[in-house]
């Protein structure tokens, strides 16, 4: 694997400072969830399968910003079920982030990514190699 990593700024930030002082500065108490990520790498790219059920193209984004693959979005979910004088209705709504390091051999100008039944896949595209220069032989000046 080339070093793809799941990335977090606020991570070790949260476990120096009680969750108490967080929450009342405004920060969220507990910590937002995030889609499951599989990475794939093959010769040519590295592949990640998020999933996102539910979740509309439009209520996410992707982007790349100094090596950070960055998956962020919002999920509005309702069920509602009535049978014979009995409501059962479960909601879900909530933003989701997810930040993914990503190499320096990634071509982030051909990066794509596609949703479909509910799994976004982001195709990060691998430069093709730069051709080594051949060895020579160097001459020794005397002085």
């Amino acid at each position: 694997m080339t070093g793809l990593v799941r990335w977090n700024p606020f991570e070790e930030f949260g476990s120096l400072v009680p969750r108490e002082w967080l929450a009342r500065f405004g920060f969220p108490a507990e910590t937002a969830w995030s889609p499951r990520c599989d990475v794939t790498e093959r010769d040519d790219a590295i592949v990640v399968h998020a999933e996102l059920p539910g979740v509309d193209a439009k209520d996410m984004e992707v982007t790349v910003e100094n090596g950070v693959l960055t998956l962020r979005g919002e999920k509005r979910s309702e069920r509602k079920e009535e049978e014979k004088g009995r409501t059962y209705s479960e909601r879900f709504f909530g933003s989701f982030e997810r930040r993914l390091a990503i190499p320096e051999s990634v071509d982030v100008d051909r990066i794509e990514a596609k949703l479909k039944d509910g799994v976004l896949e982001v195709t990060l595209p691998k430069r093709a190699p730069e051709p080594k220069e051949p060895g020579r032989k160097i001459e020794i000046k005397a002085g």
